[in-house]
């Protein structure tokens, strides 16, 4: 189980871009590279699967177990693994390190590269590497990769840094006229690129010439060994689940999904945008999160879609809606004087605000049985989101980690629980377990 892990001193240091160069130019040296990423981001991955056709995984230190983080790595691995990390490599829960990049290259035994940009620096670069390679005994930063310099001046970095913390510089990635658009979730979506085959190319073909691709290779073999303890997943139904998938619902753990249809569910997907109707013959619906907020003209026009999801709701479909998805099932979203009309399965209203809500991971305690849990169960979830509703509801009660913030959340009608926050239901295995009975439960009673 040959792997690294790419972290940085802070966000926006072009871990993605790092990431996106290597797995393009291990694929072209026909390597066996699979992809992860640290936390619960939805998007980078996205990115790396274009680039791969394979899927990448969540490593989550929060939501996870070590069994968990272990089982994902090892299932999921190639003969080399590169795990993408998160904000700075110590930034973790409130001031700890907790659910940080370290926090996931500890519990997994991997060696991790810095990926530093040196504008402005000189000498104090090395101060600045080996003060976080210094700040943990275990902090196992093995490597520096220089982002957004030109060949003079990475071999002058490389002789400061080398010369001063003894830890080895493997190559740079120059500044490139075109690089990733950002938008208010993150960076724009894989599938919204048009030339994005062209970029992962040029980024491929540069990692190709200026970055030690073998030598970082061999320091992954050096990884720490890791043993899969986690238990097999048992069948428990056989189910048809309908999944909202195209550009407006499209955040999904993939390991999440692998395990409802280890558990027996066989997931239909379908486009919303496309004005599909929910399929036929199924006994769930999943609308994950996304970016319906810049498709609300479309998703008001598509009363197809509408339509089969009042009829389901009606039917007492079991119905699992997070983010984007809980947004579409209100009865509106207001967008200035312009109020969209949607579902209407949920009373209330959704609009965007300039800042982010109710933002980080959260412990949600449930209030009353519900189709994710029963009363006092716990489940661990995410939320990023700049909308905001009327209706936000109060099935669960939600606390900060390491804080005593919370907020309420998620609503419940029938076999509909809806509500901001994202859950990965492989890390709340409970909650997935009660979805998938729900929906046999269903397929009786329509027998």
């Amino acid at each position: 189980m040959s792997r690294f892990m790419l972290a940085a001193m802070n966000s926006n240091s072009g871990k993605t871009t790092m990431t996106m160069a290597l797995l393009a130019a291990y694929k072209k040296m026909q390597v066996d590279i699979r992809s992860f990423k640290t936390g619960p981001d939805y998007i980078d991955p996205m990115f790396h699967e274009k680039i791969l056709g394979l899927t990448s995984s969540n490593l989550d230190p929060y939501m996870m177990e070590d069994d968990l983080l272990i089982h994902l790595l090892t299932k999921n691995a190639g003969d080399l693994s590169i795990i993408e990390g998160v904000m700075g490599y110590y930034d973790g829960i409130s001031t700890g390190f907790s659910s940080s990049s370290y926090d996931l290259a500890r519990r997994t035994k991997t060696p991790v590269v810095l990926v530093v940009k040196p504008k402005g620096l000189a000498a104090t670069l090395a101060a600045l590497v080996q003060g976080v390679q210094n700040f943990r005994k275990d902090a196992n930063i093995q490597g520096v990769l220089l982002n957004g310099v030109s060949p003079m001046m990475a071999a002058y970095y490389k002789k400061i840094v080398e010369d001063n913390t003894g830890i080895r510089v493997y190559g740079y990635l120059p500044l490139f006229e075109e690089g990733l658009e950002s938008r208010h979730l993150g960076l724009i979506t894989a599938d919204e690129i048009e030339n994005l085959q062209d970029l992962v190319g040029t980024y491929g073909d540069q990692a190709l010439e200026s970055i030690d691709l073998e030598g970082l290779m061999a320091l992954g073999q050096g990884a720490g060994d890791l043993t899969d303890t986690y238990p097999e997943v048992k069948k428990i139904g056989q189910v048809r689940l309908a999944l909202a998938r195209d550009r407006a619902f499209s955040f999904y753990y993939n390991d999440a999904l692998d395990y409802l249809r280890d558990l027996g569910a066989d997931i239909v997907e379908f486009s919303p945008l496309a004005n599909q109707a929910v399929p036929q013959d199924v006994q769930g619906i999943y609308l994950g999160g996304g970016y319906p907020e810049l498709y609300m003209e479309d998703l008001e026009k598509n009363q197809v879609f509408l339509e089969s999801l009042r009829d389901c709701h009606k039917k007492g479909m079991p119905i699992f809606a997070e983010c984007g998805g809980y947004m579409t099932l209100l009865e509106g979203f207001q967008e200035g004087d312009r109020t969209y009309q949607l579902a209407g399965l949920i009373p209330g209203t959704s609009q965007m605000t300039g800042k982010l809500q109710n933002f980080g991971y959260i412990d949600l305690v449930a209030q009353e049985d519900n189709l994710l849990a029963q009363k006092g169960d716990h489940i661990r979830a995410h939320e990023f989101h700049y909308s905001k509703s009327t209706n936000p509801g109060e099935v669960f009660q939600g606390k900060k980690p390491q804080s005593q913030r919370g907020w309420s959340a998620m609503v419940q009608d029938g076999n509909l629980c809806a509500g901001y926050p994202h859950i990965h239901l492989m890390a709340n295995p409970k909650a997935a377990h009660r979805f998938v009975e729900a929906m046999e439960k269903y397929k009786e009673m329509k027998q």
